[in-house]
């Protein structure tokens, strides 16, 4: 969580670093329940890998026609929306995440189950969707823990 100063009021935000998966899904279905997460978290920052990024390319020319078109639209809403941020290169995506998430204290967007453990055993705060709700997969962990 990071906070800054702006006109004598104090506006609180949280960085959430996107995984593909989040973002797949993100396209092909509208969220709900931002503003009750942002009322929990404070302003919500979406950030996206440059792994991710990468993968996302990947999939737009080699997946199938529904994959590829998702992910096109998902790289294109990354591209317009969301902030680039460079994360160091590891044997697996997931642990780039990890090691990122854990570094910058940073929360993780994820509907991968095997990431989401991960994360949850690291102690960083995981942002999932269930029934098209955007939730807190792990409550225990608050957003002060990460500052």
């Amino acid at each position: 969580m990071a906070s800054d100063w702006f006109r004598n009021s104090y506006v609180i935000y949280m960085q959430i670093l996107c995984d593909t998966s989040f973002l797949m899904v993100l396209v092909s279905k509208p969220l709900k329940r931002v503003t009750k997460i942002e009322s929990q978290l404070g302003r919500l920052d979406f950030l996206v890998p440059d792994i991710v990024e990468a993968e996302l390319e990947r999939l737009a020319q080699n997946a199938g026609p529904k994959r590829s078109r998702l992910a096109k639209t998902a790289l294109e809403i990354a591209k317009r929306k969301f902030i680039k941020v460079h994360v160091l290169p590891a044997r697996h995506a997931d642990d780039s995440i990890i090691e990122y998430a854990m570094t910058q204290k940073c929360a993780v967007a994820t509907i991968d189950t095997n990431l989401r453990r991960r994360l949850i055993a690291n102690k960083v705060l995981v942002i999932s969707l269930s029934k098209d709700n955007l939730i807190i997969a792990n409550p225990k962990i608050t957003a002060k823990d990460h500052v």
